[in-house]
């Protein structure tokens, strides 16, 4: 039995050789049964019925023809879809297959998770990093023992898949009864200190120079309230401050492993602190005084993020810090003058931190 499937224009005239032809009008088939030397002229109107057929006789040459128009046409659809398949690229091929399929729920939620883990396995853990055209999220917070008193503050930041970087911080410190390296001429405090608060913001930009190697630029913003200088003693003198800075900087990281990046932040600007105090001595004792000092900053920061689970880094550091003092007339005044004996000498100190980050 030969059996030919038809999806064609109306009017159309088909020369095929068979007895006992019916056609189905459900599939558009024609089916030829007991294939012999008869001659059909079958002529098909637009909806596909067969409309008109004669046999005008066996005749062999026909046959022979029509065998000959079969395969050659047999032959130039198969060299039609042979030529269609080998110019799709392979993309298109891929495309196509990816269009008919269908993903449910849990498997585009696996999908996602998949994508997340190797994202942050990727992250080196130190702020303000990201893979590229990744954004990674953190938080988390860092305790500092600086010779004045120990401080902590709690963060949050984000590199975004643009390039960006931003970071917030907010401080409190307890003021012990010690000097401050940055005011070398005031003496420690004989009287416990109030507490001191601080706010800092930073924007920046993360460069990947190498694929091991990348340089952050940024702007740190700084506005604070005693956590530059403070004293208080018995006598009823006291000293409190506020500080504003601007301190641009530059960050180093060196992505030596998947869990291991040093780095190296070195940033300074000016900070203006202003003093306000009530002194006993001086020609007007007992009365508010006001003051500022210029402030000149360097820090340099070393330390290194250590990934101790893909989501979690703990982040040692230690920060190298210098000031350069230029005090106004009445901060630079001595206590019997009503001043507050802030001399022009430079300073350094030493400052040990522990930072915790977890990071998405």
């Amino acid at each position: 039995m030969w059996i030919f499937k038809l999806n064609l224009p109306a009017e159309i005239i088909i020369f095929c050789s068979a007895i006992n032809l019916y056609h189905n009008t459900i599939h558009n088939t024609l089916i030829l049964n007991n294939i012999n030397k008869f001659i059909y002229f079958i002529n098909l109107n637009k909806d596909k019925k067969i409309i008109s057929h004669y046999n005008p006789g066996m005749f062999n040459l026909l046959e022979y023809l029509m065998k000959k128009l079969l395969y050659l046409i047999a032959i130039f659809f198969i060299g039609k879809t042979y030529a269609v398949n080998t110019n799709l690229s392979p993309s298109t091929t891929i495309n196509s297959s990816e269009s008919d399929i269908t993903l449910t729920k849990e498997e585009i939620r696996a999908l996602k998770k998949l994508a997340e883990q190797q994202k942050i396995e990727s992250y080196s853990g130190d702020l303000g990093t990201a893979p590229i055209d990744k954004t990674i999220s953190s938080t988390g917070a860092a305790l500092e023992e600086t010779p004045s008193g120990p401080q902590v503050f709690a963060f949050f930041s984000q590199t975004l898949a643009n390039g960006l970087y931003y970071e917030g911080r907010l401080y409190t410190k307890y003021n012990m009864q010690s000097q401050n390296p940055a005011f070398p001429d005031v003496p420690a405090s004989s009287e416990n200190n109030p507490e001191g608060y601080k706010a800092v913001f930073k924007l920046g930009y993360n460069f990947h120079v190498t694929d091991d190697y990348d340089i952050t630029p940024y702007l740190r913003l700084e506005a604070g309230k005693n956590m530059s200088l403070v004293y208080a003693d018995t006598q009823g003198n006291y000293i409190n401050s506020t500080n504003y800075a601007i301190l641009p900087g530059f960050k180093q990281t060196f992505k030596l492993s998947d869990k291991f990046a040093p780095y190296i932040d070195i940033y300074g600007g000016l900070s203006q602190v202003s003093l306000t105090g009530n002194l006993t001595e001086g020609p007007t004792p007992n009365q508010t005084m006001n003051g500022s000092v210029q402030q000149y900053q360097l820090t340099t920061e070393l330390g290194f993020a250590y990934k101790i689970t893909p989501h979690q880094a703990i982040i040692p550091y230690m920060q190298f810090v210098y000031n350069s003092n230029n005090p106004d007339t009445i901060a630079a005044e001595p206590y019997s003058k009503g001043g507050f004996n802030i001399s022009q000498l430079s300073s350094s100190q030493q400052v040990y931190a522990i930072k915790y980050s977890y990071s998405w």
